[in-house]
């Protein structure tokens, strides 16, 4: 199984910044008032979700569920969470105020958290 890990972490790697991507694209559009492509791109954000859930659950899983790639799942289940809270309330006109503040701020905390375990010399990763 471990013969796959570096097509695995590649990979996850990919999805990751394309999924950062995806969600500033989203933000952008929706927060420009072109709400179709702003919805096709929420959508396809969605799908990159997924990729990035599967491939990291097979990271997790030949890493023997080490702790350390655990907690980094568990924050970047959290930054998920953020980036699609996020998505959802700008899209519904809904996302003003303190929520606001609160959800970037939680969505910097959570990504720099994600790429320090994700990128640490700690051999998560590597």
């Amino acid at each position: 199984m471990s013969a796959y890990y570096s097509t695995f972490l590649h990979s996850h790697a990919l999805f990751w910044f394309v999924t950062i991507v995806l969600f500033a694209l989203t933000v952008i559009f929706i927060g420009s008032g072109k709400a179709k492509a702003g919805k096709i791109l929420q959508m396809t954000l969605r799908l990159f979700y997924l990729l990035v859930g599967g491939t990291g659950l097979f990271l997790i899983i030949i890493k023997q569920f080490y702790w350390l790639t655990v907690v980094k799942g568990l924050l970047a289940f959290w930054l998920i969470f953020v980036m699609e809270f996020i998505s959802n309330r700008m899209a519904k006109g809904t996302l003003d105020g303190k929520g606001k503040v609160i959800f970037w701020v939680q969505f910097v905390i959570a990504l720099i958290l994600v790429l320090y375990v994700g990128y640490s010399s700690s051999g998560t990763l590597g």
